[in-house]
């Protein structure tokens, strides 16, 4: 069976998991209980922190009383929202692609040249690119599905977006193309659309 209630050592020092299934009067109960059970574990006024869930204040008066009936001290810490990751800045790429060659970036790539067939561009945001691609493209790589490909020339030898993977037809060639398009992802698909610059 698990633990309600476990106690974790941290680079912050220790920490209070509770079950998330506790409603209060349990996680009160479940906390006595645990601590009375531990109280030659820890030293008098050894501080846990504990993320909060959040409680009310007065529920967090009764958590810090209970630590306190033990001498131990509560640190109620704010729940960490995950941190958005500040946006890179697009690589520019003034040259064309060999093939061969292979591009990975975890932001968004645009490319002043063409990606000639054998080349792989793979970025984590969006490819852009002012000419032909004839390579394999990849956007969105670690998991983004809302990044999208544009090309001058969009004849890839294999198109892919986060997890979703599409191949140019085999007669794909110059004189059918219907000039810049965008790649994206619409109801499970990697789709392409006419695209104005």
């Amino acid at each position: 069976m698990n633990e309600l209630i476990t106690f974790k050592g941290t680079n912050k020092g220790l920490q209070v998991l509770i079950d998330k299934n506790l409603d209060f009067a349990q996680l009160q109960e479940a906390l006595h209980k645990k601590l009375a059970s531990c109280t030659n574990f820890f030293t008098p006024d050894t501080v846990l922190s504990l993320e909060d869930l959040p409680f009310s204040r007065e529920e967090k008066s009764v958590l810090t009383n209970i630590f306190q009936a033990y001498q131990l001290k509560l640190k109620i810490i704010a729940k960490q929202e995950p941190a958005k990751k500040p946006s890179l800045p697009d690589k520019i790429i003034n040259r064309t692609i060999r093939g061969g060659e292979e591009v990975t970036y975890k932001g968004s790539i645009v490319i002043y040249g063409n990606v000639n067939p054998g080349a792989k561009i793979i970025a984590g945001g969006n490819i852009d690119i002012h000419g032909s691609c004839r390579g394999v493209v990849h956007a969105g790589a670690f998991g983004n599905s809302d990044t999208c490909i544009i090309a001058d020339k969009l004849m890839p030898l294999q198109i892919r977006i986060a997890g979703f993977i599409a191949r140019s037809p085999d007669d794909n060639d110059d004189s059918s193309s219907k000039g810049t398009e965008k790649a994206v992802i619409k109801n499970g698909n990697i789709i392409l659309e006419p695209f104005e610059r």
